[in-house]
Formats: structure tokens, sequence, C-alpha cells
């Protein structure tokens, strides 16, 4: 039987600590139709001269500066889709995958013809342990897990984690690539609804499994975790004004009250670095809130040409 091509799209930024394990890792993967493209968003720890030394079977592509999740996972994508990908994987650096994950993601896609997106199961990065993101995100789904042999080949999500995130093509040629109106966060959370709304089913397949350690460069130090703290709130208040499914003022409405419960938490725990950021982000917010309105519309859009 013939199998799809992969392209594994691994975006780095100064991961030095992790790469060489992630790209080892996946080099250990036992299906053999697939592609390692590595895309660095300029990179000053040595990563990439390692990765170019030690595994020259991948591909390395540098963006000139660091163009965050979004536009840097797309440098791939595009490089993928240009090659006649059928399948793209997005895979997070401080990750290790088990020999099998590919196999078991290819074959439900396959199978399935509905399902657009596919997740694998997280473990800790050095355990057979489920991590934070499988014990709260799949929680309803833990003791199914637990199973040796499980009931369902997949289990229909609303959205996977970007941290192991695989797209058929025809799913970027009908919804376009990741928005980059995130810099980092809420962007896989974003396609998969603009996916949804498009007529694809999301799913997690519990026989491909991966370990991640979340954070990855985003533990580096507390300058860099106030920058996650900020990224990630920032695209929280895009995500909830940005809803196709709902109108402009109701999406308004989420996202006041998105703000009235962030302000409650910076105001409980007296943090007014908290607070001067919140405000921060509203500002710019306001500044780019011609490019919000805009993205509602596209989505809008495109929800009403899928119906």
């Amino acid at each position: 039987m013939s199998q799809p091509l992969v392209y594994v799209i691994v975006l780095n930024y100064n991961s030095l600590r992790w790469i060489e394990a992630c790209v080892g890792a996946l080099l250990k993967t036992r299906y053999k139709n697939f592609r390692i493209v590595v895309v660095d968003n300029a990179s000053g720890d040595g990563s990439v001269e390692l990765v170019r030394s030690r595994y020259p079977q991948a591909q390395v592509v540098v963006n000139e500066r660091n163009m965050g999740f979004s536009e840097g996972n797309n440098v791939g994508i595009r490089e993928a889709l240009a090659n006649n990908a059928d399948y793209v994987v997005l895979l997070n650096p401080d990750t290790k995958v088990e020999p099998e994950w590919l196999q078991e993601l290819t074959a439900i896609g396959e199978a399935e013809t509905e399902v657009g997106i596919l997740g694998a199961v997280q473990l800790e990065y050095d355990s057979a342990e489920f991590n934070s993101w499988t014990k709260s995100a799949m929680r309803q789904f833990i003791d199914e897990l637990k199973q040796p042999d499980f009931a369902r080949a997949r289990i229909p999500v609303e959205w996977v984690e970007g941290a192991c995130f695989a797209v058929k093509r025809r799913v970027f040629e009908d919804i376009g690539l990741l928005d980059p109106i995130y810099f980092a966060f809420y962007e896989e959370i974003d396609f998969c609804r603009r996916a949804a709304t498009y007529g694809y089913e999301i799913a997690l397949v519990p026989r491909s499994r991966i370990h991640h350690y979340r954070g990855g460069s985003w533990e580096a130090d507390l300058s860099i975790k106030r920058e996650r703290d900020y990224r990630c709130d920032r695209s929280q208040f895009i995500y909830a004004s940005t809803d196709p499914r709902n109108s402009i003022l109701h999406n308004l409405w989420w996202y006041f009250i998105t703000l009235g419960a962030k302000f409650k938490g910076a105001v409980s725990s007296f943090s007014l670095i908290r607070l001067f950021d919140l405000i921060r982000i509203q500002i710019d917010l306001i500044v780019i809130s011609g490019s919000i309105v805009g993205k509602w519309r596209r989505d809008r859009a495109r929800l009403a040409s899928a119906k």
C-alpha cells in the first residue's frame, strides 16, 4: 500500500536544549514516506548549526527574523505544499515522538475522509504518564486513553494542540494557512475553528503518542515568561473577538467578559505588572482593530460559502 507524503515541520527558536533529541527521535519513525524541515526563527544559540552538522537528512530553512509561531510555520507549510505534500505535521522542538506515531496518524487520516486535522496523545517528556495538556484538555477521555486496547481509533475533539498538529493538504487549500494575526498561542485553536466551520472534523488519535515537555524556549527566564503571558492574553482576546459564527456585537460582549475576568485576576493577585500588560494589550488591539475586523469578515465569508 502506498504511503501519502508527509512533511514534518519543526519550528525552532533557540531550542538547542531540545532539538537534537527531537530530530533524533523523528529519524526513528517507522513510517517511511516523510520529510523533515526545520524552520528556524533567527536563533542565536547554535541550534541551527547542530542540526546541519548532525542531521543532514533534515532540510533547514532560516528566517531572517523571529516570525512567531504562525508565520514561521507558514514558511514550512508553503515549502511542503510546493513539494506536493499530502499531509503537513507541525511538531514542537521540545517533543520526542514514538516510532509508530506517524503511521497511526496517517492510517486514521486515510481511513476517515471527513477528518481534516489530527493530533497525538501527549505524554510527559521523560515518562509514559500523560502530560498536563492531555490531563486538562482530554480529561473526559483519560480513563479510555489508559486502556491498552482503545475502544475507538479516534476521538472527535474541538481542537488539538499545535505541538503535534497534522493537517491534510486539502484543508490548507480550502481555508488557507495559519493566521499571522496570532504571533503565538491560539493559532491552532483558530485554525481548528475555521476548519470545523468549513465542515472538517478534528480528531485525537489514541495510538499516536509523543512526549512533550511543554514550554520549551518560553521557560528561559522571567522576562520571556512575561512575554509568553502577554502573547497568550493578546491572542485570547483576538480569538474571542473573531468567532465567525457570531455577530460583531456578540463577540464584543465576550471580549469584555474576558477582559473583566483578567483584570479581576490581576487585581486580586496585586500584580501591577499584570495590570500594566493588560492595558498594553488593549492599546495594541485598538491599533490593529482593522485587522481584527477584517479577519472576522474573511472567516465569516468562508463560513457562509461552506454552508
